[in-house]
């Protein structure tokens, strides 16, 4: 089964740009979903998150999990903001409960931002190697010891994520009711904290088998490998400055 947090190995031309041109796709759609908030923006970003996914060949089918979940929380959402937030027409009404048309955008804008920038991170762990995001990292000046505690970190989300669906398996044999997704949201408190235990003590074993091969006795490191701009990446880096260039600016005015 594809794991959310997993790197998927793939020969696309997506996976084979640099990985500073994919850092530029991710931080250019930041800033212009985070700046300009509309739906218009939004719905747009995400229909382009999702396009992109398929031509780097991953399939959808990995973010269903991700969907069920949103999904509750979002209804959750979209019904507080139209109840809470008074503004435009009144769609309908319950007793004395009026739900306004405002909120409900309102709402929905907010789940579709959060949507959105969750698939954006998720692109980006699925598309980048922990050894090209640690090279990344030293491209851009990072003192290389952080650099390749980065690239650990990428490197264990995949296996926090086999973790946690090993604990709510363990929690479902002792008698834990975790069939349906809103089951397993209920459950996510008993479920934290041995995922966080482990954590820990898998990280305090990674401490010290480092610490005991001399991590930090050397300022600088080597690498087996290194990343460099091609003709490829090239093009792409450019478009892709020209294409948030002119979105920005098509906002603006």
């Amino acid at each position: 089964m594809k794991l959310l947090l997993e790197y998927s190995e793939n020969s696309s031309y997506i996976h084979k740009l640099d990985p500073r041109v994919k850092l530029l796709w991710l931080i250019g759609n930041l800033i212009l979903i985070l700046s300009f908030q509309e739906l218009t923006v939004l719905i747009p970003s995400l229909g382009l998150v999702l396009i992109t996914t398929i031509l780097a060949g991953i399939s959808l089918t990995v973010f269903l999990p991700l969907v069920k979940v949103m999904s509750i929380i979002g209804i959750q959402f979209i019904l507080f903001q139209g109840l809470l937030r008074p503004e435009g027409v009144i769609l309908f009404q319950l007793g004395n409960l009026n739900f306004y048309l405002g909120g409900v955008l309102i709402g929905i804008q907010g789940i579709a931002l959060l949507i959105t920038l969750v698939l954006l991170f998720l692109q980006f762990v699925m598309w980048t190697s922990p050894n090209e995001l640690t090279l990344l990292c030293v491209k851009l000046g990072l003192p290389q010891k952080y650099a390749v505690l980065l690239g650990l970190a990428l490197h264990f989300l995949p296996i926090m994520e086999k973790d946690l669906q090993m604990i709510y398996e363990s929690q479902q044999a002792r008698g834990l009711e975790l069939e349906t997704t809103w089951q397993k949201a209920k459950g996510l408190v008993p479920i934290i904290l041995p995922l966080i235990l482990r954590s820990l003590k898998r990280s305090q074993e990674i401490a010290l088998s480092m610490e005991l091969k001399g991590y930090n006795r050397f300022s600088a490191r080597t690498f087996l490998s290194s990343i460099s701009f091609s003709s490829a990446d090239y093009f792409a880096f450019g478009f892709l400055v020209i294409y948030f260039c002119g979105l920005i600016f098509l906002q603006i005015v």
